[in-house]
């Protein structure tokens, strides 16, 4: 149990950084933040900037023998996902009942393999993140249309690369120890997968209904947290989830560390994102609390760029981080005696 815990948190195994495939990943999230800078479009270069840097961990991916297949269905997903969470944003029910079914879809996808587990989570999270920024009419197309406007150039730009170079980035998603897939195991029935994706729904639905009903702020990082932590297996859980809060609470302390030593103006702001994001693109499958603590800083930074303040920021991510893993937790433990009570309910009539 101690390795294991130890796996996520303490040891780094650097034979699966890839400096190269980081570096490739920047150019796609510098390019709209410095057009959003130089055309008074902020806003807009940080929605594209974020759509590339979460399909840019899609070049890490393969999904049935394509290495561009990830990148173009996440980047479509995303944007669907954001659409439909913006107009369910404005109703508590729509939103808590979509982000169940979300959730659902994503525990089922962990059976599937690791290209379409990290695709289900990349839609869920950008479900998540919009419905908690509701907008109604033809706005609500905004936002999903940059993310996916970023995801295409993050796509565009590694396959042009890549094509250029005659080879491509390796496979990570799957092989590496940091942040193996959350599959079940081989010999798990349909029963164990269907109790997978019931736990992720319930547990997400809850976590959304909670934080909007609670008036938390920044309430979205509870389901989102609880998603990114949830695995089949207890151990699992318990090792991400502790990675997860130790590498929050790092990058908390060093994002608000170099906000109160620099004080930085939104070119340097732009530029720590840039830094941040590289970082997590390098220590993903390496250390992932050290990646969780990048992601940290990097997600401070952007928003500091919406003109979030950082220090808000920061104790609203580490209190929503904690509730998301303590969440992820109790769904294991509850869901574990449900299904034995429905295991021996079946057996004894």
């Amino acid at each position: 149990m101690f390795r294991r815990l130890a796996r996520g948190t303490l040891i780094f195994d650097w034979s699966h950084a890839q400096p190269g495939a980081a570096l490739l990943c920047l150019p796609a999230l510098a390019l709209p933040l410095a057009v959003g800078l130089l055309t008074d479009h902020v806003r807009q270069g940080m929605m594209m900037a974020a759509g590339a840097f979460s399909v840019g961990f899609g070049s890490f991916q393969e999904l049935r023998g394509s290495r561009h297949r990830p990148m173009l269905v996440a980047a479509i997903g995303m944007c669907v996902s954001s659409w439909i969470g913006t107009l369910a944003g404005l109703s508590s029910a729509a939103a808590v009942a979509l982000v169940g079914i979300w959730g659902g879809a994503y525990g089922l996808a962990w059976t599937i393999g690791p290209a379409a587990s990290w695709i289900a989570l990349q839609c869920l999270v950008w479900l998540v993140i919009s419905s908690a920024y509701p907008i109604g009419g033809l706005r609500l197309l905004t936002r999903g249309s940059f993310v996916l406007g970023g995801g295409l150039l993050q796509m565009l730009i590694i396959s042009t690369v890549w094509r250029v170079r005659g080879r491509m980035s390796p496979v990570m998603g799957g092989g590496a120890r940091a942040a193996e897939p959350a599959l079940a195991a081989p010999g798990s029935g349909r029963r164990a997968r269907a109790w997978q994706a019931l736990r992720a729904a319930a547990v997400l639905a809850l976590g959304t209904g909670a934080a909007r009903w609670l008036w938390l702020p920044s309430g979205y990082w509870v389901p989102m947290t609880a998603a990114i932590v949830m695995r089949p297996a207890l151990t699992q859980t318990i090792e991400r989830g502790l990675a997860r809060a130790l590498g929050t609470l790092a990058g908390a302390a060093i994002a608000t560390l170099i906000a109160f030593a620099l004080r930085p103006l939104p070119v340097l702001l732009s530029v720590l994102v840039l830094i941040f994001a590289g970082a997590a693109f390098l220590l993903v499958y390496v250390n992932y609390a050290a990646f969780a603590a990048c992601l940290t800083s990097y997600v401070v930074f952007l928003l500091a760029l919406a003109g979030a303040a950082e220090a808000t920021v920061v104790v609203h991510r580490i209190l929503n981080t904690l509730i998301g893993a303590g969440l992820a937790f109790a769904g294991h433990l509850v869901f574990a005696r449900l299904e034995r009570w429905w295991g021996g309910f079946q057996h004894d009539g």
